[in-house]
């Protein structure tokens, strides 16, 4: 059975990834951080969110593996910062393929600790390819990167975003993973160590939070199962932005995994332009009450918002084959009847 390791596997990505692997048979190790609640493996580790340190089994020499119900699944809790540990796992699993996508991923924490972003998002990159180069593993790694990295690009051209086009970064965050990037490719170049870049641009679906498909499906399952008020606070609704469905996100990934070109980047994206406005107004479709809508609430305002973000996934459809199955609804009904279950389970 192949191995597969993959860092931050209990994000939004990470998991969603670890669910896919394990469905097609592969045996995963699954990294994140140090006393992080595993809210989205609670499937695999008997619903369990945390767990304490006589609760964690020995693994690497260390206590750091926490008990799953699933045989081909060994989670364990190793920081990408922490290099011997990361050595140890990487060394002795001997993976076909390492999924890198634990990170630092958020832009006003980048700000306020940039050290942190930087060492996690940068240095931690470098702990995965230095004992793949020391050990001359045969190992591919396929490298979360981001369409933040653009930055000031997106101002710049009146057309989707191309992997070509300049990366002009903002943020610690956007800038943290250019390096990434960056470096990644040197480890191809210098080294021959096979990689391949994802940059993504809007990945929603279940357990997704914190972008406005999760907040606004979230807030009309609640009202719908009567556990708020009939009230909607948001921001600018005006923007465009390129969503992408996570089941079509899974796909992108694998091709990238078996068919990407070693050394070289491709934007994980739909292509289509989407305005937030146009989002709201599916997820109040999914429930019969009169919820009021509050627009451009001062505190759900951003202090810098484009008009539009867009990528082309020209590159990935011609060389890959990938494709958009999912429409909008689609997935944010996926989101809807997610949030329903998820809300009713604290009911219980």
């Amino acid at each position: 059975m192949q191995k597969i390791i993959i860092t931050g596997a209990n994000g939004f990505l990470g998991s969603h990834l670890t669910d896919f692997c394990i469905r097609n048979d592969y045996k995963i190790y699954a990294l994140d951080l140090p006393g992080c609640l595993f809210k989205n493996l609670t499937q695999y580790v008997n619903e369990n969110w945390q767990f304490n340190e006589d609760q964690k089994l020995k693994a690497f020499n260390e206590n750091i593996q926490i008990p799953t119900t699933n045989k081909n699944l060994t989670i364990l809790e190793c920081d990408v910062k922490n290099r011997i540990l990361l050595e140890k796992i990487i060394q002795e699993v001997n993976p076909k393929y390492i999924f890198h996508f634990g990170a630092q991923p958020l832009v006003i924490p980048s700000w306020e600790d940039p050290i942190n972003t930087i060492e996690t998002n940068v240095i931690g990159t470098i702990n995965i390819f230095e004992p793949i180069k020391k050990n001359k593993l045969k190992t591919k790694v396929i490298v979360a990167c981001t369409s933040a990295e653009y930055g000031t690009t997106v101002e710049k051209i009146n057309r989707p975003l191309k992997e070509t086009d300049a990366l002009m970064a903002i943020h610690p965050y956007g800038i943290s993973k250019i390096a990434t990037e960056l470096i990644s490719r040197q480890y191809y170049l210098n080294f021959g160590i096979e990689i391949v870049n994802i940059r993504f641009f809007n990945q929603t679906g279940p357990r997704k939070v914190g972008d406005a498909c999760a907040d606004f499906v979230s807030k009309v399952a609640q009202i719908d199962l009567g556990l708020t008020e009939p009230v909607i606070e948001v921001g600018n609704l005006e923007p465009f932005r390129d969503f992408t469905g996570i089941k079509d996100t899974l796909q992108g990934i694998w091709l990238a995994a078996i068919k990407g070109k070693n050394g070289d980047t491709y934007n994980i994206c739909s292509g289509r332009k989407t305005q937030i406005r146009e989002i709201l107004n599916i997820a109040l479709s999914f429930s019969s009450k009169k919820i009021e809508i509050k627009e451009n609430v001062p505190h759900k305002l951003r202090k810098t918002d484009e008009n539009v973000i867009l990528g082309d996934n020209s590159k990935i459809k011609k060389e890959l084959g990938f494709e958009i199955t999912q429409s909008i609804k689609d997935i944010l009904k996926d989101m809807f009847d997610y949030w329903i279950d998820y809300y009713n389970k604290e009911k219980e």
